[in-house]
């Protein structure tokens, strides 16, 4: 048979152990908010244990207001710690939603004959409610972020919720007896070994989230450009390897943003990434869904169309362009206009090497800087000679005939 008060200690002992790695967490990153916010609910939950651990030494009415509004606030701080670690909104009182009125009630119960039983089940039922509404944090978690064990975080939350809730009527159907001032109870000396275990799993999973996302971090940082989040060259040249053997029949284009240099020696650096960044919205928007777009270097980027043939191509490319330049770029107090030439390529020869279906939208872009700019051109036939002697030539050749848009 389990004894309640050796139970709570060794409760209490455990619970110390996570406040010290917890502890040791926040030294490393004490700028990390959520990590503040667990701490606060490890020191918390060991604060509580001691004060139930302390039965021979606290009228038990203490260790009733205390160890328990101590525990139902040690719940709601581990929620905002997620909460903070998903970027959800959030305020520090939320923390005292719950253990507030927990806290009154308690206070109330001292009207009844037998408070004890009340106050007992009340404590499981305001940590339950804690928990719960930290389930829901998990389950929705940060869109566009996939982080393997949220789900099953979530799940560990709601369990450890449905255990508070299963728990709560015991108080109240086989109340908590008394030898002394040390409190006796069979079912929650094993209930307090089960929650200890979920209360465990709680900051376990905590801690295999913070991993995943400094993985997930360091994963972007190899496969994504910093300033606009888009797939670097050697990703989206991946990507769009991919997508051609998979999708056959693929369109690739090759893209730069017109006259950059005067953007940057008219507006700074800051207006040239506050451009890159904005354009790089603009294609977030105005691609289709299952487009590929990547920031090749500098000013150049690449987008891959699967399933595309050249008119399609065409149609999504241009709309791209005409949205881009009907909307003005903001920087600070400025506003300027900015625009694109763009070459493409069909990719409708498996024989031939992406680099060389990436050369050929490479010459359709010269054509299009030849041009005059803000224009689509998938290279022809009649184009290749004069693109390739302005090439090696180092300078693009004039060619005012050019027409606005070309396939």
């Amino acid at each position: 048979m389990l004894d309640l008060l050796t139970v709570v200690t060794y409760n209490a002992v455990i619970n110390l152990a996570i406040a010290v790695i917890a502890t040791v967490a926040w030294w490393r990153h004490p700028r990390q908010t959520d990590i503040v916010y667990w701490l606060v609910a490890t020191w918390f939950m060991v604060f509580g244990a001691i004060c139930m651990s302390m039965a021979e030494a606290l009228p038990y009415h203490i260790m009733e207001f205390t160890g328990g509004t101590i525990y139902v606030a040690m719940t709601g701080f581990m929620r905002l710690g997620f909460k903070e670690f998903y970027g959800q909104p959030h305020r520090l009182r939320e923390a005292f939603y719950v253990s507030g009125p927990i806290f009154i009630a308690l206070a109330l119960a001292e009207l009844l004959d037998d408070p004890t039983p009340v106050r007992i089940s009340l404590i499981y039922l305001g940590s339950a409610i804690n928990l719960a509404l930290g389930a829901e944090v998990l389950w929705r978690g940060k869109p566009g972020e996939q982080l393997p064990s949220g789900r099953l975080a979530a799940i560990v939350f709601a369990s450890y919720a449905a255990a508070d809730v299963l728990t709560a009527p015991l108080a109240l159907l086989f109340p908590v007896q008394f030898v002394g001032r040390v409190p006796v109870s069979d079912w929650m000396a094993y209930t307090s070994m089960l929650l200890l275990i979920f209360n465990v799993l709680a900051f376990l999973m905590a801690m295999v989230l913070k991993l995943e996302r400094s993985g997930e971090i360091q994963r972007q940082l190899a496969e994504r450009d910093p300033l606009t989040g888009l797939l670097n060259r050697r990703m989206f040249l991946h990507e769009a390897r991919r997508l051609a053997a998979a999708a056959g029949q693929t369109a690739i284009a090759v893209l730069d943003l017109d006259h950059f240099k005067a953007v940057n020696d008219t507006y700074g650096h800051k207006g040239g990434d506050d451009a890159l960044v904005q354009f790089a919205e603009r294609a977030r928007e105005n691609l289709p869904t299952g487009a590929v777009f990547g920031r090749l270097g500098g000013e150049e980027f690449g987008i891959c169309l699967p399933g595309h043939d050249q008119d399609a191509a065409l149609d999504v490319l241009d709309r791209f362009r005409d949205a881009v330049a009907r909307e003005e770029i903001h920087s600070d107090d400025h506003r300027f206009g900015l625009t694109f030439s763009c070459g493409f390529a069909v990719m409708d020869d498996p024989a031939r090497s992406l680099d060389a279906w990436m050369a050929d939208a490479d010459l359709g872009l010269y054509a299009a800087k030849n041009a005059g700019r803000n224009r689509i051109v998938a290279p022809r036939p009649g184009m290749m000679s004069p693109v390739l002697e302005a090439r090696a030539n180092g300078a693009v050749p004039a060619s005012p005939e050019a027409p606005r848009l070309s396939a």
